[in-house]
């Protein structure tokens, strides 16, 4: 890399000193001056031309005045000056090779040596001060869009001014040319702007589109990850913007129940938890001896657990702890009641002792409550106390999969269980501080008033924003019945809910998981998600959920869904949407998003006051457009100062969208 007369280098990496901006005195003018329209076998003009910036050219007898254009963030369309239709979807344009020379002065303070970009579709020749520095012919640019990231080359600057010449030949699919210095590259963001549709397409300027912002407060969300699985960062949505619920998409067969040779499963196996320790993935299921009818109140009921280490391939290990006909090879860790409904975990507590990393709920044996039981490995279990420890008054309860995790944000132990009241099948939870001694357990709420039975809950808080509790709880409708024949009534799907308290809940109607086609899923006690997620690749998510149940072939199966993709703001592809937060008060100096379009879709960001005003450099005018599927992008706004001296204050993100996703945000460091 060449450097500076001071030993910086020239590039958008060297061009700060002590907090000041060595190269901001070449920012590329907005105002080029160009001579147009040429042919591309017209002769080159003399190098003592290229130095300068004439006021008139000569070429070919034919004798051109300068014309002074306005480029949009360093790049210019050329097809009106070339006489084209302007037709963005005309692929052989009769401005194809067409020519023109554009002169851009760049001015310093002392010689210097820097980057410069250039970029253009599809031909270029460039000149600095007379003096080719990109070859002494024309290059193909194979990039589109064109962007000043095509090119890079560095240039010795004299002090004053100097000139850039560039002979620009226009493609057949745009007449872009883009010319950018040390700042431009700084500011990154290189795509060319000029070809998207959103600047042809009246739906994305009009007037009606903008959103207003409503009454909401301002919160603070530091550097979190916000996601939109609830509506409490939307202020308002216009045009097709919608929240919208995404699903998961079945995989493979994890484990199959019931396997030749493991009788102890049963064909009633559920209350699935996924625990994952370091490599090591293990899950726990209620298997049923064989002799009962796979009833919740049969005293023979065990906890079995099988491993894996990639969460797709499951085996069951010999345990050789509990002793099933005259055998204990088997992967059975706990026996008798409280297998119906012994749920591990691993606790996170600090406090925690090293003979408890391993804890769980389940019916205290032979009375009409949940027991404590702790574990060294996950493997050898014992009861902590010889008494129940969670008790209901209202109602009664847990007849199905309890739970319990260490929260620590709350720095408590929060539990959430199953809850009978007035018949109506709730979830109920209670805290504690040292896993013994619990609070007396109260119904969760929720934001709508529907009466529907919530079989399980798999409420957690979400690993990569654990300030949001996620639940997936089996919703039975026993009204309903698809399979005449089956002795029990009723089905069942999941449904998603989500929390920021612990306390109310907003639940979506629409399902989540949804039955697929086989009729052995539309029967009781299937569809019900195993507790606990899985980060199975950096894009997506691994979940499970019963199949057959009560049926030959009981398995567990296992499905993805998009990392942080639960939600998203949406805007189809017929209309172009937008959402405008409520004001947000974060740390750090980047904004990141997960975000998804489609070839055609786009989406554009900006910053704004409380009262919808944007902040300068930081508009949607100022915004990188944004097409692709990414998990991590960080946004970029051309030109834009620093995102960080936004922090500490009130600030609103609007977002513009077409044919697109946004599933999650967050404001991070550098």
């Amino acid at each position: 890399m060449a450097k500076t007369q001071d030993g910086r280098d020239g590039s958008e990496e060297g061009c700060t000193a002590k907090g000041k901006d060595i190269c901001g005195n070449i920012a590329f003018p907005k105002h080029w001056t160009v001579f147009t329209p040429l042919e591309r076998s017209a002769p080159l003009l003399p190098s003592e031309t290229l130095g300068i910036i004439p006021e008139t050219i000569t070429v070919d007898g034919k004798t051109l005045k300068a014309q002074r254009v306005l480029s949009t963030r360093n790049q210019f369309d050329f097809r009106n000056l070339f006489g084209s239709r302007n037709d963005p979807e005309a692929f052989s344009p009769e401005y194809f090779e067409k020519t023109a020379y554009v002169f851009v002065p760049l001015k310093t303070k002392s010689e210097t040596e820097v980057t410069l970009g250039l970029g253009g579709d599809y031909c270029i020749q460039a000149w600095v001060n007379g003096d080719p520095i990109l070859g002494d012919t024309e290059v193909e640019d194979l990039h589109a869009p064109a962007s000043i990231g095509d090119f890079k080359t560095t240039v010795k600057l004299k002090a004053g001014v100097n000139v850039l010449a560039v002979r620009f030949i226009a493609g057949k699919g745009s007449a872009v040319l883009a010319l950018g210095g040390p700042r431009e590259l700084r500011a990154g963001g290189f795509r060319s702007i000029l070809t998207d549709p959103f600047l042809t397409d009246p739906r994305w300027s009009r007037s009606n589109l903008r959103a207003k912002p409503g009454t909401k407060p301002a919160v603070d969300i530091g550097s979190r990850r916000e996601l939109f699985i609830d509506d409490f960062l939307v202020d308002r949505m216009t045009g097709s913007a919608e929240r919208r619920l995404h699903h998961p998409i079945p995989r493979e067969v994890a484990l199959q129940f019931g396997d030749k040779g493991k009788p102890w499963d049963g064909i009633c196996c559920g209350y699935n938890s996924i625990v994952q320790d370091g490599g090591l993935i293990r899950m726990y299921y209620k298997g049923t001896m064989p002799g009962g009818s796979g009833a919740d109140e049969a005293e023979d009921q065990v906890c079995c657990v099988a491993e894996s280490t990639d969460g797709i391939h499951f085996t069951r290990p010999e345990l050789g702890l509990h002793e099933f006909n005259g055998s204990k090879r088997n992967n059975i860790v706990w026996h008798g009641t409280s297998g119906h409904n012994f749920t591990p975990f691993i606790d996170s507590n600090p406090d925690a002792p090293e003979d408890q990393r391993f804890k769980a709920i389940a019916y205290y044996p032979g009375a009409g409550g949940l027991g404590a039981f702790g574990s060294p490995d996950g493997i050898h279990w014992r009861l902590l106390v010889d008494r129940r420890v969670i008790t209901v008054k209202v109602g009664y309860g847990f007849d199905s999969q309890n739970l319990a995790f260490w929260d620590p944000l709350r720095n408590l132990y929060v539990c959430y269980s199953r809850n009978n009241n007035g018949g109506l099948r709730r979830i109920a939870t209670c805290t504690s501080k040292d896993f013994i001694n619990w609070t007396e357990s109260v119904l969760v709420q929720y934001t709508d008033e529907r009466q529907e039975h919530m079989y399980i809950n798999t409420i957690l808080p979400y690993f990569r924003a654990p300030h949001v509790y996620i639940g997936m709880p089996a919703r039975f409708i026993p009204c309903r019945t698809k399979v005449l024949e089956h002795p029990e009534v009723g089905v069942s799907d999941a449904i998603l809910i989500s929390s920021r308290d612990g306390l109310l809940f907003e639940r979506w109607e629409e399902g989540f998981l949804r039955p697929v086609p086989e009729l052995e899923v539309w029967t009781d006690r299937n569809n019900y998600p195993a507790w606990g997620m899985l980060q199975t690749s950096p894009e997506e998510i691994g979940l499970y959920w019963t199949e057959h149940t009560r049926h030959p072939g009981n398995r567990l199966r296992r499905g993805t869904i998009r990392t942080d993709g639960f939600v998203s703001v949406h805007a189809g592809g017929r209309d172009v949407g937008e959402m405008l937060t409520r004001p947000l008060i974060f740390t750090g100096g980047q904004l990141e998003v997960n975000y998804a379009t489609s070839a055609a879709g786009t989406v554009l960001f900006e910053l704004c006051d409380e009262r919808g005003k944007p902040f300068k450099g930081f508009s949607l005018t100022d915004s990188e457009v944004l097409f692709g599927n990414e998990i991590e992008h960080r946004v970029q706004w051309h030109g834009a100062g620093n995102l960080a001296a936004l922090a500490g204050k009130p600030v609103r993100l609007r977002v513009r969208l077409h044919d697109a996703d946004l599933y999650s945000f967050r404001f991070n460091m550098i």
